[in-house]
C-alpha cells in the first residue's frame, strides 16, 4: 500500500522536488513568523537524498520505520499473549491517523510514532533492569519526538509529571517515604526538564506574537470537537476511560499502572491542546491514537473476565462503531491520496508532451479552480520532471518555459484583503502565478482531481476546447457510496471540510482552449 502508485505529486512534496531532489538538504523548519519550531522534522531525507532520487527510494525509510514500529509493539507488553498483541498492532495500523502517517513522506507524525514506540519500550525496559542504557535511550527518543512536533512536549511532560505523582502516592501508601532522587524518579525529572527546556527554546526562537500557522489553521473549538469526533473516536475513548481509572486508583480499588496510566495522561494532555488551539488535521492525533489503542486494548484484554455483563454488552457495540469509523475514514484517506497522485501524474504527462512539442514557445497553464498553494505544488512536480516553470529557478526566465495562470476570483478568495495581483503562488516559494480573469486561446486549461468544482463547472471549461485528457479516478467510488464520505469533515490532506464532495470527485482533465 505504501509503494503502489506513488510519486512526488502530493501535498507538501515541493519540499522534496525543490530541495532534496535538487541536491539540497531538507529545509530546517524553524519559522518564527509562522510560529513553527521543528528543527528535527524530516531531517532523515537530507541523508536519503545521497542514495536515491525516486519515490520508492524515499519510502524505504518509512517502510523500515514501520517494520521496527510493529516489532516493538509486538514485544512491548508481555502481560498480553501474542494473539492479543498482534490484534492491537493490526488495529493501530488501520487507524486513519497512523495509516496516513506511514503512507506519506512529509508527515512529522511518522517520526513521532516511531520514536514514541522506542520511548515506551525504553522506559518499560528501564523499569525492569534499571539499566542506564535504557534510560539514555528513553531520553534520546523523547528529545527527538519533541523537536519533530511541538505539541509532543505536553505528552512528555504529562507522562513524567504523572509518573512522579503516582510514585509519590504509591510510596506514601507503602510507608517507605518518598525519595525524589531515587533512580526511577531521576528519569522522570530528566524528561520533565527536557520538556521545560523545549518550551523555553520555542519561545526563545519563535516568541509569542507571530502565530500565522495557528491563525491559518484555527477552527472554532466546537467545530474542532465535532470534526475529531466524526473521524476519530479513539482519543475521546481515552478521555472517557482515564478519569474512571484515576477515580478507582484514588479509592484504592485498582493498582496504578505506572507506565500505562502516565502514558494515557500525557496523550490526553496532547490531544486537549489541539482542541484548545482549534487545530484539526486527521493525522494530528496519531500518537494519541497509538496510546489509546495500547491502553484501552490492554485494559480490555486484562480485565475482560472481571468485567460485569453490562460492561461487555456496552463494549461490543462501541467496538463495532469504532471499527466501522476506522474502516470508513482510512478507506477515504487512501483512496483520496492514490487518486490525487495518479491524476496529477497523468495530467503532468500531457503537459510534458505539449511542452516538449512546443519548442521555443511558452506554454501557459490556466487553473480555473485551484488556489495558489495547489498550483505551486503541481508546478514543483512539473519542475521535477524537467519542465521549466516560471519562478522555479533563480536564473532569468526562459522563453520556452511553463507559465502558471490562477483565476482572479480564486486568488482574491485566498489572499489577505481580497487582493488579486500577479506574484508568487505562495509567499514562501518563488514559483510565480499570473492572475487572469479567464483562459486565452491556446492555454492548457487544467482541472485537477482535488479541485472542489462540480461536474457542471468543470464541463463549462472542458466543452469549450479540445479535450486532451479526461482522467478517471484510479480507485473509483460508486456514486451510491459517496454519501458515506460526504458525511466526513475531511478534505484534501486531512484538512477540515464543511461542504459535500463534488459530483465529479477525483476526475481531472486537460483542455486546449479555443
Amino acid at each position: 500500500m505504501v509503494l503502489v502508485w506513488e510519486d512526488f505529486a502530493y501535498y507538501d512534496d515541493s519540499s522534496f522536488t525543490l530541495f532534496t531532489l535538487k541536491g539540497q538538504n531538507f529545509p530546517l523548519e524553524i519559522w518564527p513568523e509562522e510560529g513553527r519550531f521543528l528543527p528535527f522534522s524530516l531531517q532523515e531525507f537530507s541523508l536519503i537524498r545521497h542514495f536515491s532520487n525516486t519515490a520508492i527510494g524515499y519510502h524505504v525509510i518509512a517502510i523500515v520505520q514501520l517494520l521496527v514500529f510493529c516489532s516493538i509493539l509486538l514485544i512491548l507488553d508481555d502481560e498480553l499473549n501474542i494473539t492479543s498483541r498482534t490484534v492491537l498492532v493490526v488495529v493501530a495500523l488501520l487507524t486513519p491517523s497512523i495509516l496516513i502517517s506511514f503512507n506519506g513522506l512529509n508527515f512529522n507524525e511518522r517520526d513521532v510514532l516511531f520514536f514514541l514506540a522506542c520511548f515506551v519500550l525504553s522506559v518499560e525496559r528501564f523499569e525492569r533492569t534499571h539499566s542506564a542504557a535504557w534510560a539514555i535511550a528513553a531520553v534520546i527518543s523523547a528529545q527527538i519526538m519533541m523537536y519533530c512536533k511541538e505539541t509532543v512536549f505536553l505528552l512528555v511532560f504529562g507522562f513524567a509529571a504523572s509518573r512522579l505523582m503516582l510514585r509519590y502516592r504509591n510510596e506514601r501508601l507503602a510507608g517507605t517515604g518518598y525519595r525524589l532522587w531515587a533512580r526511577e524518579s531521576r528519569l522522570d525529572l530528566c524528561l520533565a526538564s527536557l520538556a521545560v527546556v523545549f518550551l523555553i527554546l520555542y519561545f526563545g526562537f519563535v516568541g509569542i506574537t507571530d502565530m500565522k500557522y495557528l491563525a491559518s489553521m484555527h477552527l472554532p473549538r466546537t467545530d474542532a470537537v465535532l470534526a475529531y469526533a466524526r473521524v476519530d473516536l479513539l482519543p475521546w475513548l481515552l478521555i472517557a476511560i482515564l478519569p474512571g481509572r484515576i477515580y478507582m486508583i484514588l479509592r484504592h480499588r485498582v493498582e496504578a499502572w505506572l507506565l500505562w496510566d502516565a502514558l494515557a495522561a500525557g496523550g490526553v494532555a496532547c490531544f486537549l491542546a489541539y482542541i484548545y488551539l482549534g487545530m484539526f488535521r486527521i493525522y494530528y492525533p496519531a500518537p494519541v491514537d497509538l496510546i489509546a489503542v495500547l491502553y484501552v486494548g490492554r485494559f480490555a484484554v486484562l480485565l475482560w473476565k472481571k468485567m460485569p455483563s453490562w460492561g461487555k454488552i456496552a463494549a461490543i457495540p462501541l467496538a463495532l462503531i469504532i471499527s466501522f469509523q476506522v474502516f470508513l475514514v482510512s478507506t477515504f484517506a487512501i483512496v483520496e491520496r492514490k487518486n490525487v497522485i495518479q491524476g496529477k501524474v497523468e495530467i503532468s504527462s500531457v503537459v510534458e508532451t505539449q511542452y516538449r512539442g512546443n519548442s521555443g514557445k511558452q506554454v501557459r497553464l490556466f487553473f480555473p479552480f485551484a488556489n495558489g498553494y495547489v498550483i505551486m505544488e503541481f508546478a514543483a512536480f512539473l519542475k521535477s520532471r524537467g519542465i521549466a516553470v516560471e519562478g522555479a529557478d533563480e536564473k532569468a526566465p526562459r522563453l520556452d518555459g511553463v507559465v502558471l495562470a490562477e483565476a482572479r476570483r480564486t486568488r482574491a478568495a485566498h489572499s489577505p484583503g481580497g487582493r488579486a495581483e500577479d506574484g508568487p503562488c505562495v509567499e514562501y516559494r518563488s514559483i510565480w502565478c499570473q492572475v487572469v480573469t479567464g483562459p486565452a486561446p491556446g492555454d492548457l486549461v487544467i482541472v485537477l482531481p482535488d479541485d472542489g468544482a462540480s461536474l457542471a463547472e468543470a464541463s463549462s471549461y472542458r466543452n469549450e476546447g479540445v479535450l486532451l485528457l479526461y482522467s478517471n479516478p484510479r480507485i473509483p467510488i460508486p456514486q451510491w457510496l459517496q454519501w458515506l464520505f460526504d458525511r466526513l469533515p475531511v478534505g484534501s490532506q486531512g484538512s477540515y471540510r464543511n461542504v459535500a464532495l463534488p459530483d465529479r470527485w477525483m476526475d481531472g482533465s486537460v483542455t486546449i482552449w479555443k
